[in-house]
C-alpha cells in the first residue's frame, strides 16, 4: 500500500490528504447519521478530512467547518475532491479482515460457553438424581 499522502486541489490550495485515522472516521460517522442539517454536512466532512487526527479535531473542527460554510461558503463542486479523497484514504481491507477475524472468535466463544452450561446443567442433573 502507498502510504504517501496525496495532494488534492481544494479552492486555491493544494491541500495534503494521508490515511484517515479512527477518531477522523468516528466523526465523519457521526456527522453521516446525526446531521440533520443536510447543507452543512459537506463543510463538516471537508473539515474533518483535512484535520484528520483527534487533538485536531477537538482545537479546529468548530471553527474549520464554520469558515468552509459561512465565511468561505465552498459549494459542493469545492469540497468534492478533498471528500473523495479521504474515501479513498480509509483501509477497508485490513477493517475487514479484523471484523472477520472477530466475528470468528465470537463464535468460538459463544460455542464454549453452551458447552460449560451444557456441562453445569448435567452435573446438576446427575446430583439430583444422586439424591
Amino acid at each position: 500500500m502507498n502510504d504517501e499522502k496525496t495532494e488534492v486541489v481544494f479552492g486555491k490550495r493544494k491541500v495534503k490528504v494521508g490515511w484517515l485515522k479512527r477518531a477522523t472516521l468516528r466523526k465523519y460517522s457521526s456527522i453521516m447519521v446525526e446531521e440533520a442539517e443536510e447543507s452543512q454536512v459537506t463543510c463538516k466532512l471537508a473539515a474533518v478530512i483535512r484535520l484528520n487526527g483527534y487533538f485536531r479535531l477537538k482545537l479546529f473542527y468548530p471553527f474549520l467547518w464554520r469558515w468552509y460554510y459561512y465565511i468561505k461558503q465552498y459549494d459542493d463542486k469545492v469540497l468534492l475532491p478533498l471528500i473523495a479523497e479521504g474515501k479513498k484514504k480509509v483501509q477497508l481491507q485490513e477493517y475487514y479482515l479484523i471484523m472477520m477475524l472477530s466475528h470468528d472468535l465470537r463464535d468460538t466463544l459463544q460455542t464454549m460457553t453452551r458447552e460449560e452450561a451444557n456441562r453445569m446443567l448435567q452435573e446438576q442433573l446427575s446430583e439430583r438424581k444422586g439424591q
